[in-house]
């Protein structure tokens, strides 16, 4: 009764697709989460098998709506790595040239149709708007209308059924062989990436005798300088000239890598004061040691 509920009400199927996958796509297996994407494609495989059918108008309606959106969120990305280097063109290319030289060995040794073939490319790529093109380029094909239907059939099957282990693939990939590869720890570049590029640390001076605060400065290329000055309860204005001398409390801000450098050599981090005289530290800026943002 369901079935023939979908097959003649094909909207309720779509929408029922909709629900139901995103519902499923919001579970998580381990390191793996399927999406709404994913998850409806599954869905939609299964209420597929009801007969359920849409209006091409629909489709295209939907397609044009799809790659709008597609640029629409894509396009600026595009434009700001153009300016970025060649690496990410490079990687383009190494993209387009491995996946289309899987696929077309794939489709030459299995003798797959053209729509199995588009079907396998754009799930294995993970790439759905070649679902719409490939569509409608076998649309326009001369072959018998019971033909083009089965060949854009074949299409969303192999995308669907494709898709899913390309994604899993990915995923696994990149969260746990690559890191292997190149010998990294994910969460701790992903932590390091995340960390603001300036900051400051509160720091007990130890460093040499007679060092003043344009000395300081200079020493590292001017990428740090002393913010504030505490010398025993008294704050100290941190002048270029000013000398400092040991067990001073300084508030030394610049670039991380420049000041996880030079903090051996000017003293050892310390609590931060009251905040009426010393900013409180805030973010980490490296293992046991407290920076601020």
């Amino acid at each position: 009764m369901i079935w023939n509920l979908l097959a003649s009400q094909p909207e309720i199927a779509l929408f029922a697709s909709l629900a139901i996958g995103f519902f499923i796509g919001s579970f998580r297996f381990g390191p793996i989460q399927l999406g709404g994407v994913c998850g409806t494609l599954i869905v939609a495989l299964i209420l597929e098998q009801s007969g359920a059918r849409l209006s091409p108008d629909l489709k295209n309606i939907a397609f044009a709506l799809f790659i709008f959106a597609l640029g629409f969120t894509g396009g600026p990305q595009f434009f700001a790595n153009i300016g970025r280097g060649w690496r990410y063109g490079f990687l383009s290319v190494v993209e387009l040239v491995v996946v289309l030289g899987l696929v077309l060995g794939v489709v030459t040794l299995f003798k797959l149709d053209c729509g199995t073939a588009a079907g396998l490319l754009t799930g294995a790529a993970t790439e759905s708007a070649v679902v719409g093109t490939a569509s409608e380029a076998i649309g326009k094909l001369a072959l018998p209308a019971a033909e083009i239907a089965r060949l854009q059939a074949n299409i969303v099957t192999a995308y669907s059924v494709s898709y899913l282990f390309g994604l899993v693939t990915i995923v696994l990939f990149t969260s746990q062989i690559a890191p292997l590869l190149l010998r990294v720890n994910l969460r701790d570049e992903a932590e390091r990436l995340a960390a603001p590029s300036l900051v400051a640390c509160e720091v007990s001076f130890t460093g040499a005798a007679d060092l003043s605060v344009d000395t300081l400065d200079g020493r590292y290329g001017n990428k740090l300088t002393v913010v504030r000055v505490m010398r025993g309860r008294s704050p100290v204005k941190a002048q270029p000239n000013l000398v400092l001398k040991k067990g001073d409390r300084i508030v030394i801000g610049g670039r991380r890598a420049a000041l996880l450098e030079a903090l051996p050599a000017i003293g050892e981090e310390v609590a931060a004061t009251s905040p009426t005289s010393m900013p409180p530290p805030s973010t980490s800026c490296s293992r046991g040691a407290k920076c601020m943002a």
